[in-house]
């Protein structure tokens, strides 16, 4: 049995004939769009400012997120 730490990356759809090499938190921590959010009790969160004007996108994403059309670096 293997442990999570021990799986390669993810590979993820890109929109070309590419795949991008997704690690374990997925496309939202290096994506351009994301803002950080930490409460008060230490959970981080990932705001997607795509959703401030496009309602597709949602405001905090389920995470991992292995796809994402709005994705850029």
């Amino acid at each position: 049995m293997s442990r999570a730490g021990d799986e390669p990356p993810r590979r993820a759809p890109d929109e070309g004939s590419r795949t991008l090499r997704v690690g374990p938190d997925g496309l939202c921590p290096p994506c351009r769009h994301v803002q950080v959010v930490r409460s008060e009790r230490g959970s981080t969160f990932h705001l997607c400012r795509l959703s401030r004007s496009d309602p597709a996108f949602p405001r905090y994403p389920p995470q991992p997120r292995l796809v994402c059309r709005g994705f850029e670096r």
